[in-house]
């Protein structure tokens, strides 16, 4: 027997049924929300048709994908508009947007000289052109990892070249494709070092690069068969390629949205979103997102949940891959979602859900990830989240307690980070701890729905529908901007600050400031079950995430999210130590270090017209294709051409390095004037935040 009350939920004031133990369990509408998403294996509101075959086991290979516009793509945009609207969502509708469409039908490779082989199977990248329809047959060249130093003299023109991707060294695809290029290829087939951990397996990626030549994937086991081949042949070895691909610039991509309209804010939001393009089967990347985005929708109509504020389902396109030639392929959707078709909702959004993958087979326990201002909101829903679990069948058998993890932003790998770069907090809930192996490797054939099952499916729903009725219902906004301030100062290095000459007193002076107040507005919120200001507070504290997230959220080196002063706090490190180094005569050190500046651990494997393009061009200018990259990438300092110079002289035994030092002295400069002026805009910021959250506090004080 359970006794409704009101009480303070780990510091939250919410609704919930309390036990007469203490223990905190789910308020009648979460036990609604739970009881219809279910525990059965398709008893639960996931329809089997789109958890269990929405891999499309029927289709062949090539045919399972779903490419970003492509007709596929299209077709299964209706299939979730026409779902959702049978589901009982209000205001279904698909909103277009331009992309280079990716059109695949398969792809192959197959030995033809010295004698035929079998056909293997292969795999496309998005953004790169196929074959003409009768292949490409061409004399094969092993070139490693495909630096500029793995080259013969003689060069490779109108021949393939066999590659072996390392993200590790090279990054991505479209430095060593580029190189190739660059050197007279007309095509490669390639094979992934860090990926394709399940034997057999052949992935594909977005490609990031120029619209020239195909590469085609095989498996490990292929590749090191025809390496083989190529290294102890004595005559040269001929493959075919085939690559059914096809890109149209003028390509549309649709999102897919459906509301539960709000009964008394319909004017905020909290968003739950997910992709639906995918290649091969894409279970786990983005079946079980889809799975999980509509088995949360339909249990939430199905449970007569009326929310405060409305509730937005989004199933993007364009995740994976959406333009060509260009460093920001990738999550296109959801940029377009919040930045062009509804930037009005920016500093309306109070969360945003994001249902990437999720419901592996064996989990056992459930995550609650997010940015630093919601921790102390996911915190406080841990106990009740595992009260749930370890109450009630199949879970309670070997449920394991949850666990809460923090990051400054999210990954630009998926949506997230776009709704980031908003200033909407992000979080994620999902099943984990799983404890079998994953038979399934990631981007490749094998991530089928045999690897996801409907237990662990319906504990990542039930965690996000929990946690977003909590978040609907709070009377105020559970932002922790103390934890913000926390986070920006454990991502100060003060040690490198300092020796650049970096004055950081205002800033700590600013920092201090927003924890005192965020920890002040924080102890209020605790505290607070109603408030008349409820609405102007509310108001406040969204138009302070706004401001300090999306001022904050960078793109530093090699597309990580980053606060604005941490590339250039590496760079000028990095120089300085390079350069100190020279001045000691350590040739050897110095290259080391000079390696790790932004860009030079992969540029100094490139030439120079392939770095000058890919990394200095494609980085500083501030052009449309940088999409969620626009206007908060870092700036790429250029010194190719002093580390070059430098790896000559070592060559040749020449030891005077006067004039790379001089030329790098003036470059770390330049590194130096741009850490400052972002640790001044980081400081304006909080300020700047920390005003605004300032008049929250009078009126929760009021």
């Amino acid at each position: 027997m359970f006794l409704v009350a009101i009480m303070v939920l780990s510091g939250l004031s919410l609704s919930v049924e309390a036990g007469k133990n203490g223990t905190q369990v789910l308020s009648a509408e979460e036990l609604a929300f739970a009881e219809a998403v279910g525990v059965g294996e398709y008893a639960y509101a996931i329809d089997k048709v789109y958890a269990y075959e929405y891999g499309e086991f029927e289709m062949e290979l090539g045919e399972a994908w779903r490419g970003a516009g492509s007709a596929p793509a299209h077709e299964y945009a209706q299939y979730l508009e026409d779902e959702m609207t049978r589901i009982g969502l209000k205001d279904v509708e698909q909103e277009g947007f331009p992309v280079h469409a990716y059109n695949y039908g398969g792809a192959s490779v197959q030995v033809t000289e010295p004698e035929l082989g079998e056909v293997w199977l292969g795999a496309g990248h998005a953004g790169l052109p196929g074959t003409p329809p009768e292949g490409i047959i061409a004399e094969i060249v092993y070139v490693g990892l495909g630096t500029r130093f793995d080259y013969p003299v003689e060069g490779v023109d109108g021949k393939l070249v066999l590659i072996e991707v390392s993200e590790e060294e090279m990054y991505w695809l479209q430095y060593p494709l580029y190189e190739a290029e660059l050197h007279g290829a007309i095509g490669a087939v390639v094979t992934w070092i860090e990926y394709q951990d399940v034997e057999d397996s052949v992935v594909t990626h977005d490609s990031e690069s120029r619209t020239t030549i195909p590469a085609v994937d095989i498996s490990h086991k292929n590749a090191a068969y025809l390496k083989d081949l190529i290294m102890n042949s004595d005559e040269p070895v001929e493959v075919k390629i085939w690559c059914d691909a096809e890109i149209d610039y003028d390509g549309t991509a649709y999102n897919v949205y459906g509301y539960i309209p709000g009964t008394v804010h319909p004017d905020e939001y909290i968003v739950i979103g997910d992709h639906y393009d995918k290649w091969w089967y894409g279970a786990s990347d983005n079946g079980a997102g889809v799975a999980r985005l509509l088995g949360m929708a339909q249990a939430m109509v199905a449970s007569g949940y009326k929310p405060d504020r409305t509730i937005v389902f989004i199933a993007t396109d364009a995740e994976e891959y959406g333009w060509t030639d260009t460093e920001f392929d990738w999550a296109l959707g959801a940029w377009w979602s919040i930045f062009v078709q509804h930037p009005d909702w920016a500093g309306k959004v109070r969360g945003y859900f994001n249902l990437e993958g999720g419901g592996d087979a064996g989990a056992t326990s459930v995550y609650a990830w997010g940015t630093p201002e919601t921790q102390m909101f996911r915190k406080s829903l841990l106990k009740l989240i595992d009260s749930w679990f370890v109450s009630n069948e199949p879970w309670s058998s070997y449920y394991y307690r949850s666990v809460e993890w923090t990051e400054k932003f999210f990954s630009t790998w998926a949506d997230g980070f776009s709704w980031g770069a908003a200033g909407v907090p992000v979080m994620e809930f999902g099943s984990w701890r799983s404890l079998e192996d994953s038979g399934y490797s990631y981007h490749t054939q094998t991530d089928t729905m045999e690897w996801i099952t409907a237990e662990s499916l319906a504990m990542s729903i039930i965690s996000n529908g929990i946690a977003a009725i909590e978040l609907d219902r709070a009377v105020i906004a559970p932002y922790s901007f103390q934890k913000r301030a926390d986070d920006i100062q454990k991502n100060l290095n003060y040690d490198q600050l300092r020796l650049s000459g970096i004055d950081t007193s205002a800033l700590d002076a600013a920092l201090k400031d927003l924890y005192g107040v965020g920890d002040d507005i924080w102890s209020m919120i605790r505290s607070t079950r109603d408030s008349e200001n409820a609405d102007e507070i509310n108001a406040l504290l969204m138009s302070a995430q706004k401001t300090l997230q999306s001022e904050l959220q960078t793109v530093g080196g090699y597309i990580e999210p980053m606060y604005p002063q941490e590339h250039y706090e590496d760079d000028a490190w990095f120089m300085r130590e390079g350069i100190e180094s020279l001045e000691d005569g350590n040739i050897d050190r110095a290259l080391m270090w000079l390696s790790w500046v932004y860009g030079m651990y992969t540029g100094r494997w490139c030439s120079n017209e392939n770095y000058q393009y890919l990394q200095v061009d494609r980085w500083n200018l501030d052009n449309f294709n940088q999409f969620w990259g626009r206007g908060r990438t870092a700036q790429i300092i250029d010194i190719w051409n002093e580390y070059d110079s430098l790896l000559q002289k070592k060559t040749a035994g020449d030891w005077n390095f006067d004039a790379e030092i001089a030329s790098l002295w003036e470059k770390y400069g330049m590194v130096v004037e741009d850490l400052q002026n972002s640790v001044d805009k980081m400081t304006q910021t909080v300020l700047d935040t920390t005003e605004t959250l300032n008049e929250a506090k009078a009126l929760l004080s009021a």
